[in-house]
Formats: structure tokens, sequence, C-alpha cells
């Protein structure tokens, strides 16, 4: 009896265990992958009101592209093969993955099926491509049509119509004054790139680097309207010292902006590459290009290899352009342009102060130190003939009739140039009470 009992015992247990072991369970743990499921978060519209000329957010713009992987500089390329634009690129880059990443791909057809990509050509690549191509369009176009002509794509770009949305509500009545203020300037600027072979819309790059002021001073030290450095002003030809800082004139820096920008075109062979090293330097724009391997801009903007402005400067500019050269389609009536710019030019036979020769024009002083800001005093340089003064117009000729019938000492303040080393203990006043002291007759 006992024998049976264990042996019923066992085939009980062996049957229990045989039923758990081929029973069907609810939960069936599955396999980790290899590589996890990228998180789609695609977007170019999410952009964030800021201040006319203050940075804004950054974008967060996270795609399942394959990472960059880094390649030859593509500005060291030899000629014989161009480089290949930011369309042809990404197109490249999306058909020629690694096999790890073609593998991992196909195993996830699934997720993909459910999460569609993005396209894989972003739009804001496709603004960079279509406004380099309005550039090329225009400049072989005779002087009278050289215009910049945007296509619909452009103007509906995200990117722009943010900035013009900016521009034309929060911003509309800082942005009017600037309008305002462009008359003063655009007429003789487009101009001069006229003869430079440039399109006069180029000019209101001038309206984001300096905002139509041509003494503006940044905090990196770069003057005038187009923000020139020092070392960069003097290889395009203008001079700077103690007495003129010709970066302040608007016609000669306009005439070195145009001709840096053309440079910086021939040596990136992208019109948005030239305008975004004009802002932050070619140096920067290099570097950003060599560390991040890419052609592609906009892989440059994700690794955070430029600043703010530098990454928006090219929307901001043809949002800005939209706006000006059609400001009632956005909504902007009423704007009290500025008098063009306008002067005529006397040569001087010696140095004078602004303040003779305001007299001797019969003018006032306010009026030449604004005609004439490249002067940082109130004064030519001294010991220099033949300096050309900028009078107003009709003021010439009462100027040089003056000058005949006046003795040149006459009419010339002669200009002293005292220094002093400044000791311990010295004051402002100290110093100044001792300059009037010795310059007082005896």
């Amino acid at each position: 009896m006992r024998a049976i009992e264990v042996t019923f015992a066992l085939f009980l247990g062996v049957t229990g265990i045989i039923g758990c072991a081929s029973s069907e369970r609810l939960y069936q743990p599955t396999a980790t992958p290899a590589f996890p499921s990228p998180i789609v978060n695609y977007s170019v519209a999410d952009f964030s009101d800021v201040p006319f000329l203050a940075s804004t957010p950054d974008v967060s713009e996270n795609s399942s592209e394959p990472a960059v992987t880094p390649v030859r500089n593509p500005l060291a390329q030899s000629s014989a093969t161009p480089p290949l634009s930011p369309f042809e690129w990404i197109e490249a880059k999306s058909e020629h993955g690694s096999s790890k990443e073609l593998s991992w791909q196909s195993s996830q057809s699934s997720h993909r099926a459910s999460h569609p990509a993005p396209p894989r050509i972003h739009t804001d690549n496709r603004l960079l491509e279509l406004l380099d191509q309005a550039f090329e369009k225009a400049i072989v176009e005779p002087a009278e049509r050289r215009r910049l002509q945007f296509s619909k794509e452009v103007i509906d770009n995200a990117r722009v119509q943010h900035f013009v949305r900016y521009y034309s509500s929060t911003g509309k009545t800082r942005f009017q004054e600037l309008l305002a203020r462009s008359g003063k300037y655009i007429p003789m600027i487009a101009k001069v790139l006229s003869q430079e072979g440039l399109p006069e819309e180029l000019g209101y790059l001038a309206l984001l680097e300096s905002e139509f002021i041509a003494t503006n001073v940044s905090r990196a030290g770069a003057v005038g309207l187009w923000q020139f450095v020092a070392s960069t002003a003097r290889q395009y030809g203008l001079r700077i010292d103690e007495w003129v800082d010709e970066r302040r004139d608007p016609v000669k820096s306009t005439r070195a902006a145009a001709r840096y920008l053309k440079d910086l075109h021939d040596y990136y062979g992208r019109w948005y590459l030239a305008a975004a090293a004009y802002n932050a330097g070619p140096t920067i724009v290099d570097r950003a290009l060599q560390q991040s391997g890419a052609e592609d801009f906009w892989s440059i903007k994700r690794k955070s290899q430029l600043s703010e402005e530098t990454r928006n400067f090219v929307p901001k500019f043809v949002a800005i352009a939209l706006i000006a050269m059609d400001p009632k389609k956005y909504r902007f009536d009423d704007i009290g342009y500025h008098l063009p710019l306008d002067y005529e030019e006397v040569e001087l036979k010696a140095p004078m102060t602004l303040a003779a020769i305001a007299r001797t024009a019969e003018t006032d002083l306010m009026t030449l130190r604004a005609l004439n800001p490249s002067l940082l005093r109130d004064t030519t340089p001294p010991g220099e003939t033949g300096f050309r003064a900028n009078l107003p117009v009709g003021k010439s000729a009462t100027f040089l009739a003056a000058a005949d019938d006046k003795p040149a000492e006459k009419i010339t303040e002669p200009v002293g140039v005292v220094t002093h080393e400044v000791k311990k203990g010295e004051t402002l006043f100290s110093i100044a009470r001792r300059m009037v002291l010795k310059s007082a007759p005896s």
C-alpha cells in the first residue's frame, strides 16, 4: 500500500511539472533591441518672440536622420569636384548609411510604419538653396533689374514667417522707426551695391548689423553701419587712427562691405555662408564647419557652434527685406522716411576746426558733425592738407568764395596737441587746472 501511495504521488508531481511548463503565459517578455527606437520630434515652427536684435532661443530639431559623420573640410575640396549643396548633401548622407545603421533600420520597419520619418530634405535647407538661387539670378541681371525675387516657398518658410509676424506685430513700433531711418541710407547703399554688382536688398544687412546708426559701436568693438572690426576695415582700405575712423563713413564703409561680401562669397561659394561669416567672422564659421564636419548650415546650428544671432541671421534678413520692399502689404502705413543722405565735398588747403568750417560755409556745427561722422574730434587731422570735408548741399560755393576772399590763416584755426602722463594721485580736475594755467598768457 505504501508503494502504491508513493507511486501515485510521483505521478501527480510529474504531471504537474509538465503542465506548468507547457501552459500559455499571459505576459511574454520581448528581447530588448540593440538600439533604442528613435524619438521623432520634428518641428521648424517652434520659435519665441524676442526683442528686435536680441538672440532668440535655440530651436530643438531632433531628427531620425543618421548623425552627421566627420568628412573632409568642404572648404578644402578641389575645384575639380565641386562641393555638394546642402540639398544634395543630405540626400547623399541618407542613402549611404553604415551597414550597422541599415541593419538596425530594417529591424525597425514596423516602428517606422507607425511613426513616419520627417522629410529627408529639411525645409530650412531648402530656404538656403532657394535664397542662393535668387542671389545668383539677380547678380547676372542688368543694374536696373538687379533685384532679389523671393519665391513663394522662401516667403512661406516657417522661420521667415516667424520673424515677419514679429516685426509686424510685437516689434512693429520699433521696426517702423528703423524703416523710417532707412530712408537716409538705403538710396546711397543701393547705388553703391549696384555699382559693385550686388542686389540692393543686401543693404538691409546693415539694418541687422547697426540699425542704420553710422556711429554704432558693438561690445566687440565693431563700428559703423556695417560693423567692421579694425583689422578687417584696414584690410579693405578704411582709415583708422586717432583723428579719423572711416568705418563711420557711410559711403566708404558701404563700398568696403560690398567688396568684403563678394570676397566671402568667392571663398564659401554660398551667399548664406557669406552672410553668416559677415556677421560672426569667417574664423568662427570656418571652425564651426571643420568641427561639425558638415556643409549643412543647420547641422552646424544644432551642434551650437554658431551664436543664436548668426543662426537666425538669414531668415531675419529675408523677413526684413520682404517688409521693407512692400511695407503696406504688412500693414506699415505712413512711414516718415528720413531725407536721403546728401552732401557736397570740399578739399581743404590746411587743417581746420569744424567750428571754423561752419562759420565759413555759413552753416552750423551740429550739421557738420552729422555730415562728417568719420572725424573723431571737432577738427580735421593736424598737419594734413587736402582733407575732404562734407558740407550741406549748396554750401560748398559759399565756403570756397569765403576762402578765396580771406587769407588761409584767417579762416584756419591752428590745432594743438597736448599730451600728459598721468601721475599717481592726479585727478581729472587737477590735470585740467594745470593745462589751463599752462596755456594762460603770462
